[in-house]
């Protein structure tokens, strides 16, 4: 994050969504489901190479951090306001920039630090986790694992449904859903998609499953290469379609019927391919897709 922020000329990042503070920090705190206004969740300091995190406990702390580099929840802007001014660096930041803004969060800026002009950093957080690192790629390959024993289990007791899921998932320490679970009944078999959190990063798998294997309807998947373009991906779809980034949640590129004509696929990149209801998690590699939702023997 620190080269992101060199390259954009960014002294200071603020941060308040819990994916990009996660993100730039290494740090997973406590996850509650619910919306929340915008605060200062999270603090990079350029010139000091630290980070600083809102939170009132160190569990997840990565090595890179201790418990000074925390400050606590509070309601009291002026509090906040007291706690953004004790962080060093930040009184002479000459650009901030920020995922979100608030006017109590512009004030207190404006009082902190006169000087410095808030821009959006929306660009620099994107581009930053566009591509992921071979050891982001591995996290989402294990996230992928769980999400597929949550479809074991609904495939070995069905008339459980999606509880035994939930279920099976709970008992392997994993309790964040990144996306409603789908179960639905047919007459030949089950439509099954299951998303999960784990360390921070998602995995899923989907489709339709007959005698406990899922049916290969997609090509979609194979077509996501390196260099790959928009009507190549559209012509190897054979319904509703989309394929978009994943890696701590929905992120860029966007591609469906309707979106991301422009968009190029880049080695590096994690998406989440859905075609009807099939959907699984690829890598785009050099030596091609690699599907990470697929078992370790089909891959």
């Amino acid at each position: 994050m620190l080269t992101a922020m060199a390259a954009a000329d960014l002294d200071v990042l603020v941060l308040g969504r819990q994916d990009d503070a996660n993100f730039a920090t290494g740090m997973h705190r406590l996850w509650t489901a619910g919306t929340r206004p915008f605060g200062a969740g999270c603090i990079v300091v350029r010139s000091t190479g630290r980070a600083h995190v809102l939170s009132s406990w160190d569990a997840g702390l990565p090595s890179t951090m201790s418990t000074d580099d925390l400050y606590p929840a509070t309601w009291n802007p002026r509090i906040m306001a007291g706690y953004m001014a004790g962080v060093p660096g930040l009184r002479d930041a000459r650009r901030i920039g920020v995922d979100e803004v608030s006017p109590s969060f512009a004030r207190a800026v404006a009082r902190i630090a006169p000087d410095a002009e808030i821009v959006p950093a929306d660009e620099v957080i994107s581009s930053a986790r566009r591509l992921k690192s071979p050891e982001e790629i591995e996290l989402i390959r294990r996230a992928c694992d769980f999400a597929r024993a949550g479809v074991d289990a609904v495939l070995d007791d069905p008339r459980g449904g999606i509880a035994r899921a939930i279920e099976a998932i709970a008992a392997l320490g994993v309790t964040i859903p990144s996306s409603a679970p789908v179960f639905r009944a047919l007459p030949d078999g089950y439509t099954i998609d299951i998303g999960v959190m784990v360390d921070g990063y998602e995995g899923g798998v989907g489709g339709r499953y007959e005698t406990g294997r899922r049916l290969p309807t997609s090509d979609l998947p194979s077509a996501c290469r390196v260099g790959a373009t928009h009507g190549e991906l559209a012509a190897a779809s054979t319904g509703d379609w989309l394929v978009r980034g994943l890696g701590m949640g929905f992120e860029r590129p966007v591609l469906n019927a309707t979106l991301g004509f422009d968009e190029v696929l880049e080695e590096g990149m994690v998406l989440s391919v859905s075609d009807g209801e099939h959907r699984d998690i690829v890598a785009v590699t050099a030596a091609g897709p690699q599907v990470l939702s697929e078992p370790e023997g089909e891959r």
